[in-house]
């Protein structure tokens, strides 16, 4: 008998709003781990998830426009794709803090970002008629994890 790949897929909208991100966060985790998603990867997937949507909200939503996110869950990692009307940004290419500096010479933010880097195994952005569209991936396994940081 063949092996058939499962994968299963959730997608929603989320506002560009603290409590809508919470919410769907929440919806994310409880598909996540329907789908026997491990924690590690769950978290992961979350952390992402609420880093990109709540800069989102922060920097530049489009007002009344939400965000169109697709999660799938395959063999091997998460998909993840986040659709939004938002200022055209990439986080692959924004400034990275320095790690250095110390607390009080460091400027604010940024910090999530490279998180973002490093729990993703794959991360791509485009600006496609006049919308932003990221695409990441987290391993489901941490021996498959080698982070774009």
């Amino acid at each position: 008998m063949a092996d058939v790949a499962f994968e299963a897929q959730f997608t929603g909208e989320v506002a560009a709003d603290p409590t809508a991100i919470a919410n769907f966060t929440l919806r994310t985790t409880d598909f996540l781990k329907a789908a026997g998603v491990d924690g590690r990867a769950v978290h992961h997937v979350v952390l992402v998830l609420d880093e990109i949507l709540t800069n989102l909200a922060t920097h530049g939503g489009a007002p009344g426009e939400p965000a169109k996110i697709r999660i799938t869950v395959e063999p091997d990692r998460i998909a993840g794709e986040i659709v939004d009307a938002g200022a055209p940004f990439d986080p692959r290419v924004a400034p990275r803090p320095d790690a250095r500096a110390g607390v009080n010479d460091r400027l604010v933010g940024g910090l999530g970002l490279v998180l973002v880097n490093r729990l993703t195994s794959e991360l791509d952005y485009a600006r496609q008629d006049g919308r932003n569209r990221l695409v990441f991936s987290v391993a489901r396994s941490a021996a498959h994890v080698h982070g774009n940081g």
